[in-house]
């Protein structure tokens, strides 16, 4: 399903946007939702994964200082 927006561009990337619309045989929002998808899978990363590294905790916890406040 798909949601009709508003937003307000930049000139000269609405220009680009014409552009690239016309090379590509494609509607403006067409080049819009591509240009969005690509944008938030770079954001996002690969599919959302967690990001992790080898390190590991070596201090010490105990409940009774987290939650006697």
């Amino acid at each position: 399903m798909k949601s009709h927006i508003s937003a307000t561009i930049d000139e000269h990337l609405v220009e680009a946007l014409n552009r690239f619309g016309r090379e590509e045989r494609r509607s403006r929002s067409q080049v819009i939702e591509m240009a969005l998808e690509e944008f938030l899978r770079n954001r996002v990363g690969a599919k959302g994964e967690i990001v992790t590294s080898q390190g590991y905790f070596e201090g010490e916890f105990r409940r009774e200082e987290t939650y006697d406040r």
